[in-house]
């Protein structure tokens, strides 16, 4: 059950396209971590800004028992120095020739801390060449053969093709530099972006001149000296990563100016005559940058000797930090391809998904601090969370399109059932009442149309060409109503009703006017209709209009399994009345008293009738619309309605053979006028009637 439950969420297009997303994006990370060198710099640069917080990450813990013996400028300018220190110390006179000091000087520092107690002495210092005073200084290496280390160094030659050399002491100190415990080489080989955050504790002879070996390793200073004071097992095969002690802090590696510990007083109050060196392991080496010996670490620059301490310390506490090979981070940002497909895959919410995200990217920036504070493990941040990121915002965006096209389409289908403001409505506002049951009570405009005829055509017409003809009927009708922004409540049969005011209102007025000028743009595109259907052999349509306004009960009106949004009350069923009237009065549109107070100022009016209708108590008087305003009455229908109006006057007051006269003349103007003969022949009928009583009120017998 699960296979057929996969291919068939396979078969979704949004899932295809999520799937694709994540494989491009994994796909473009992993081309850029493996071979665009900028972006490797930025993701050295944002580990740099995380890492190098204090406030959140753990900085390694110093170990007190190294000390750092500095090569400073007082050291060397010996400017803060008298004839009488000078005087009382041999080691100081030597000093005083400048730099670099003579060789036999170093025995006498040498013998000076190993005397105090010093468990290793460590000199970062290269002896290259040989010079006077190497015999002594040999001497001096060879009576501290387990307590001894100094430099040795690999050279880069760019001249000659970056062919790699390795420097080691001279043969006269050390006979075979490149093997004995006693040398140890002082490299730290920066990343791409020239910033020291690893040291390589030892290299293989393959590793060292990227030639077959023969299984020579060279080790380097701190690792030297973690051999010497038993901890050589500490000492890893591949490179680590420096966790880095907290530099300007009183716990710190504070250098020690060398050359005090050749002044009497100095030694005997700040180093207890010898005793603060007992156990240590002694670091000597530059500081500051009159040596050139400054690197460039996270922290800034730090001293070549600080950086060998850092390493020395992190093995004594076997505090390492892991740094992931280029398979693992592949296989990472892989990983969070993956991720990044499953949750965008899952989530199909994109206010979820964003959500997600923004969580994911924090709880990795968490994981990532603790991989460092508690794992010691440098865990990729920038090309794994730019992997899941980008493939996750891009599905998302692709979620969104997807949500956005396909609201389009139901929108575009949901508009050929119900009119296009009702859709708005219902999409776009979700605490409308369309979204339950029930409703609220409006003042709306109502129009209501019927065609003439219609259930004898359907007789007599061929069905499919009657369905063209009353589908090309209702897109015209329909594109009249949402024009003037009107609502299609619904078609009932060949009949429509159309409803202004229930979804958005400008007031009773605005909604009036529109309804009647659709009224009269229905009736005009009905006209260019026929005019089309007749060289087809269709049969021409007639319609009546009736409008009314009044007060209605708006809303979606149903029940739980099927509801629409429609308007119910008298002034439906009034609209549908005076509808009716225009088959009694012979005119296509109908208004009602109601909307004739609305638009009287923007219409010419025709007061047709004073009805009662069938099962009303109240009487309502009927408009015919003649035009807007806006265009004057041509003078024969202006003449027309003079007598007409005073035909109504009479007819008003009972006096039905003037009125009976004056409609005669009306007739004269506007010949064969349905209006004006009903009138002719009703006070005919009422002459002879003569009624006792007479309110003017005409009473229909049927609806």
């Amino acid at each position: 059950m699960l296979y057929p439950s996969i291919v068939s969420r396979w078969q979704e297009p949004h899932l295809r396209g999520v799937a694709v997303l994540c494989a491009v994006c994994t796909a473009a990370v992993l081309v850029l971590h493996a071979g665009f060198v900028p972006f490797r710099r930025a993701e050295n640069l944002v580990r740099d800004l995380v890492f190098s917080n204090n406030k959140i990450v753990r900085r390694a813990t110093i170990d007190p028992r190294l000390a750092y013996v500095a090569i400073d400028d007082q050291t060397l300018s010996m400017g803060a120095l008298g004839p009488d220190d000078f005087a009382a110390s041999p080691a100081l006179q030597k000093m005083e020739s400048g730099w670099p000091w003579p060789r036999d000087f170093y025995p006498m520092l040498i013998d000076r801390l190993m005397q105090a107690g010093a468990s290793v002495v460590a000199l970062d210092i290269l002896f290259t060449t040989p010079r006077d005073g190497d015999d002594a200084l040999k001497a001096t290496l060879d009576k501290y053969h387990d307590r001894i280390v100094i430099g040795g160094n690999f050279v880069d030659d760019p001249s000659a093709g970056s062919r790699r050399t390795y420097t080691h002491p001279a043969h006269d100190l050390i006979s075979d530099g490149e093997t004995d415990d006693r040398v140890g080489y002082v490299n730290f080989w920066p990343d791409t972006d020239g910033v020291i955050r690893t040291v390589k504790y030892r290299m293989t002879q393959a590793e060292a001149f990227q030639t077959a070996g023969n299984g020579q390793v060279y080790y380097s200073l701190a690792a030297r000296i973690l051999q010497k004071i038993g901890l050589g097992d500490s000492v890893p095969a591949s490179a680590r990563g420096l966790r880095f002690a907290p530099t300007q802090s009183a716990d710190g590696f504070q250098p020690i100016p060398l050359y005090t510990l050749f002044l009497p007083k100095a030694w005997a109050n700040n180093f207890q005559n010898g005793a603060f060196f007992k156990s240590k392991i002694v670091l000597v080496g530059p500081y500051g940058n009159s040596q050139k010996d400054q690197l460039p670490t996270p922290f800034g620059l730090m001293d070549g000797p600080e950086l060998h301490l850092n390493a020395i310390n992190e093995a004594m506490h076997r505090d390492f930090i892991s740094i992931p090979s280029d398979e693992e981070i592949a296989l990472l940002i892989v990983a969070m391809g993956f991720a990044a497909f499953g949750v965008s895959s899952v989530l199909q919410r994109p206010l979820t998904l964003a959500l997600t995200l923004f969580g994911a990217t924090t709880g990795y920036l968490v994981l990532t601090i603790a991989g460092f504070n508690y794992f010691h493990r440098v865990i990729p941040f920038l090309a794994p969370l730019l992997t899941f990121d980008s493939a996750s915002a891009l599905s998302l965006y692709w979620k969104w399109l997807l949500e956005r096209r396909e609201r389009a389409r139901m929108r575009r289908i949901f508009e050929r059932f119900v009119s296009k403001n009702v859709v708005k409505e219902v999409i776009e506002n979700r605490a409308s009442y369309l979204h339950q049951l029930g409703g609220v009570r409006k003042p709306v405009v109502i129009l209501m149309t019927d065609l003439r005829g219609f259930t004898t055509l359907t007789e007599e017409a061929d069905s499919s060409e009657l369905v063209a003809q009353l589908n090309e009927y209702f897109t015209a009708m329909v594109d009249c109503i949402f024009a003037s922004n009107g609502t299609v409540d619904k078609f009932v049969g060949d009949a429509i009703l159309a409803v202004w005011g229930n979804i958005h209102s400008d007031g009773p007025v605005s909604d009036g006017i529109l309804a009647v000028n659709t009224a009269l743009a229905m009736l005009h595109s009905l006209g260019k209709l026929n005019e089309e259907w007749v060289p087809r052999g269709w049969p021409i349509l007639k319609m009546g209009i009736g409008v009314n306004f009044g007060e209605v009960i708006f809303g979606a009106i149903g029940s739980e399994q099927k509801a629409e949004p429609t308007v119910i009350g008298d002034a439906v069923n009034s609209a549908s009345r005076i509808e009716g009237l225009t088959k009694e009065y012979g005119v296509d549109l109908l208004i009602g008293e109601s909307v004739a107070e609305l638009v009287h100022t923007q219409f010419h009016l025709q007061l047709v009738d004073h009805v009662r209708m069938k099962g009303k108590t109240r009487a309502m008087k009927v408009h015919a619309v003649l035009g807007p305003k806006s265009e004057p009455l041509d003078p024969e229908m202006a003449a027309y309605l003079e007598k007409y109006n005073s035909g109504m006057a009479c007819y008003e007051r009972a006096e039905f053979d003037v009125a009976c006269s004056l409609f005669r003349d009306a007739l004269y103007f506007k010949p064969d006028d349905p209006v004006a003969t009903v009138y002719m022949e009703r006070c005919h009928e009422l002459a002879e009637q003569k009624p006792e009583t007479w309110d003017g009120v005409f009473v229909m017998k049927t609806k």
